[in-house]
């Protein structure tokens, strides 16, 4: 669910962060997709990206609220995903001053960084395994600012200073810098010291703050023009419905295992939990990964039931509506998808 506006001090949440649909999508496929398909380990590796990723950013919102008090009130916005050209660019968080932009680079990475901006590359070393490279998140969030200035010209907006930050989340990584220092220590900066590096930018934009109109303005083209990743991982890995498990999971055994329906509840033959609702958990991977529309046929065989009238009654509690005649009745998944 997305937030459009809540207050917090002398700020302002316009666009909450929020879980992707692609990560949900990657989540059920973990659970579902069979062991032994060829790109298990290739979107497995993608998730843990993503995840890492969600993690560092939720961790940052501590040091969000520790932001200068400023004498206009400033406003922030999550996963903000806007039209480029023939694309789209996406930044992790994005505060809106009174006369200028920020926007942070957020990362989560372990052990050791060497930071090398001459050579636009990032190096990170954990334990004695081999050095990995990365994007130098300097010029990542630079490129963003870039995006930003264009998409206001594009909107025929006044032009709004921009400021960038690479922000590292975890605070036992060690950073070392290989190439141009003062860049370094002037966009790079571990959360806990986010607050003083926004009073430094504070003092540098002291300019007259923009037109509250063009600011109420500018805040509701950013939130029109959001357009969320909605690309399907299914899609890119080439996951087939026969490709993906059946039945309803147990939510505590991993490898996760398949449940049977004995005396009007879920039980789970190998840890012997029982559970009154696990069909909703399988039934959002359905939506997400098959269709958010399934017959009863399909119910029957997803479900591991053969009772129609208990299917029909598990729906009834969910609130899952039908269309068609009964022949060709179809249940509609996607309430269910709103409440991941």
């Amino acid at each position: 669910m997305i937030l459009l506006s809540y207050k917090r001090g002398d700020f302002l949440i316009k666009k909450a962060r929020c879980i992707p649909l692609r990560v949900h999508i990657l989540r059920a496929m973990k659970r579902r997709v069979r062991p032994n398909h060829e790109k298990t380990q290739d979107f497995l590796n993608e998730l843990g990206r993503k995840e890492a990723g969600i993690y560092g950013e939720q961790s940052l919102d501590y040091y969000l609220k520790l932001i200068p008090e400023t004498d206009h009130p400033f406003y922030i916005f999550h996963g903000l995903r806007l039209p480029f050209r023939d694309t789209f660019f996406q930044m992790d968080t994005l505060i809106l001053f009174s006369n200028f932009f920020l926007v942070l680079e957020v990362k989560f990475f372990k052990g050791t960084l060497y930071f090398d901006p001459k050579n636009y590359q990032l190096l990170q070393e954990v334990d004695d395994n081999p050095l990995k490279v990365y994007p130098d998140p300097i010029l990542q969030a630079s490129n963003q600012c870039s995006k930003l200035q264009s998409w206001l010209r594009t909107r025929q907006l006044t032009d709004v200073p921009c400021e960038k930050l690479a922000v590292l989340t975890n605070p036992k990584v060690i950073t070392k810098v290989l190439s141009s220092p003062s860049e370094v220590d002037r966009n790079v900066v571990k959360s806990p010291a986010l607050s003083a590096k926004v009073r430094m930018l504070l003092k540098r934009h002291f300019s007259q703050p923009l037109d509250k109109k063009f600011i109420k303005k500018l805040i509701k083209q950013l939130l029109k023009d959001h357009t969320p990743d909605n690309s399907s991982p299914i899609l890119q890995y080439g996951v087939l419905p026969s490709d993906i498990i059946k039945g309803v999971l147990c939510p505590c055994c991993s490898p996760y295992k398949v449940m049977k329906r004995i005396y009007g509840t879920w039980e789970c033959l190998y840890c012997g939990g029982k559970y009154d609702d696990a069909h909703r958990a399988a039934l959002v991977d359905y939506a997400l990964l098959i269709s958010p529309f399934i017959t009863m046929r399909e119910l029957k065989r997803y479900l591991g039931l053969e009772n129609r009238l208990t299917i029909i009654s598990l729906l009834k509690n969910l609130n899952i509506e039908f269309v068609g005649g009964t022949k060709s009745r179809t249940y509609n998944l996607t309430p269910l998808l709103t409440k991941t």
